[in-house]
């Protein structure tokens, strides 16, 4: 079953997150590894591709467990594919300090649903990045770098992920501050770690570059499933955010109201 329960939506609502352990099965996590590797053996060898381009990674952001589940969180509102990032980590690697990753420039309200959904396809046991997560975060407005000066820490009712099975998602609302913190090792465990987000329409978002190419080379490899997930490659959802930085810098000067 793809779909959410009242609990799960009133768990995520309250905490700003919710785990989903060994969701996606062996032959299709093997698939996903497989498509990860060859990513990080193309950029050893600078032959760059985007992600999109790689058959799994492409799915992945149509995957219906997943996209099914992030419907049941936007509770009917139509909503669009933002981006998928995709490495694995080996032991010893440095950590992501405390952060958030809700896409607004600046950071004023959250009218609008964003989620990340992170996934673990070889789980996690403790040894490489431990998941780090603040619940209720989410509800409060601030910068993506409000909690950095705490780097790795643990702090006051955050909580830490670090054993899950293989195939496992955590679906994180993209205002919680959550951060990787940095483990040695200890053995021959290797973190693949794919997140993908999805963002509420009604409101243009900030993009990555190449945002309407991305889209359209999704269209074009299939990875609307026959047309049943089209509407996440909407590239009129969103903004080039570069293009408007130099205007914003000039008038976000005291109040920004008085510059309406």
């Amino acid at each position: 079953m793809n779909h959410l329960t009242p609990d799960d939506i009133a768990q995520f609502d309250e905490e700003g997150y919710l785990v989903f352990e060994g969701l996606f099965d062996h032959d299709l996590n093997e698939r996903i590894k497989a498509d990860v590797d060859q990513l990080m053996i193309d950029r050893e060898t600078d032959k760059r591709r985007m992600l999109m381009a790689y058959p799994e990674l492409g799915l992945l952001t149509s995957e219906p467990s997943v996209v099914d589940r992030v419907a049941d969180l936007m509770n009917g509102k139509k909503f669009v594919h933002h981006h998928i990032h995709a490495r694995w980590q080996l032991p010893g690697e440095r950590g992501a300090p405390w952060h958030q990753d809700y896409a607004q420039i600046p950071h004023t309200n959250r009218s609008h649903l964003m989620v990340h959904v992170f996934m673990y396809m070889n789980g996690l046991n403790g040894e490489v990045g431990d998941l780090l997560v603040m619940p209720g975060t989410h509800k409060k407005v601030m910068a993506n770098d409000a909690y950095r000066q705490f780097q790795f820490e643990d702090l006051p009712g955050s909580r830490t992920i670090d054993n899950l099975a293989h195939g496992s998602i955590v679906i994180v609302h993209s205002a919680l501050q959550h951060a990787r913190r940095p483990k040695p090792g200890g053995g021959i465990y290797k973190r693949y770690f794919i997140d993908t987000s999805y963002c509420e329409e009604g409101i243009l978002w900030p993009s990555y570059p190449n945002i309407a190419e991305i889209n359209r080379v999704a269209l074009e490899t299939g990875c609307d499933r026959n047309g049943k997930y089209a509407f996440l490659y909407d590239t009129s959802q969103f903004f080039e955010r570069k293009d408007y930085m130099n205007t914003l810098n000039e008038k976000n000067q005291g109040s920004l109201a008085l510059q309406l």
